[in-house]
C-alpha cells in the first residue's frame, strides 16, 4: 500500500505541474533585438518574438525610432541569449502580423520575457492582450522596476511615454 501511496505521489508530481514548452530546446542563431530572436525550430530558422514586451528600439528601419535604451535592451537580450538553448511556450496566437512566432522563451529554466520586465527594458506589453498565464508576475515584475526606477523607468522621458502608452492600452 505504501508503495502505491509513493508511486501515485510521483504521478501526481509528474503530470500536475503545468507543462511549458521549456522542454524542448531550441538553439539561438540571431539576435535580431531585445524582443526578436532567430531559432532552429526543428531544423528551421524561425524569429520569434518575445510575448508581453516591448523595450524601445534599436535596429528599426526609421533611424529616427531608435535610442541608446534600445541598445541596452538588445545588448542584454545578446549577453542572456547568445549561444544558448531556450525553450519556448506559445499562448493562443501563435503568430504576429509580420509573420513571427509570438512566444515566451525560457533560458536557464527562467522566463526571459520577465526578465526583460523585471530588469526595466521593457514594460508589460498589454497593447495586444495581457498574459493569459503570466499576468501577475509581469504586473508584479514591473511595479519592482518601476519603483526602482531601473532603465527605462530612471528616464523621465521614457518613462512618461510608457505611462502614456499604458493608459492607451487600458493598463495603468
Amino acid at each position: 500500500m505504501v508503495k502505491f501511496k509513493n508511486l501515485f505521489l510521483i504521478f501526481t508530481i509528474l503530470f500536475a505541474v503545468p507543462y511549458t514548452a521549456a522542454a524542448d530546446q531550441y538553439q539561438v542563431l540571431r539576435i535580431v533585438d531585445g524582443d526578436t530572436i532567430v531559432i532552429d525550430y526543428n531544423g528551421t530558422r524561425e524569429k520569434i518574438r518575445f510575448l508581453c514586451v516591448n523595450p524601445p528600439e534599436s535596429v528599426h528601419p526609421d533611424r529616427k525610432q531608435n535610442i541608446p535604451m534600445g541598445k541596452v535592451a538588445s545588448d542584454y537580450t545578446k549577453k542572456r541569449l547568445s549561444g544558448k538553448s531556450v525553450g519556448i511556450e506559445l499562448e493562443t496566437k501563435t503568430r504576429g502580423r509580420y509573420g513571427r512566432l509570438l512566444a515566451y522563451v525560457f533560458v536557464d529554466g527562467k522566463n526571459f520575457n520577465l526578465e526583460l520586465v523585471q530588469q526595466g527594458l521593457s514594460p508589460y506589453y498589454t497593447k495586444y492582450g495581457r498574459s493569459g498565464k503570466y499576468d501577475q508576475a509581469f504586473r508584479d515584475a514591473e511595479k519592482s522596476a518601476r519603483d526602482l526606477g531601473l532603465n527605462i523607468w530612471g528616464d523621465p522621458e521614457l518613462r512618461e511615454k510608457y505611462l502614456r502608452l499604458k493608459s492607451k492600452w487600458g493598463q495603468r
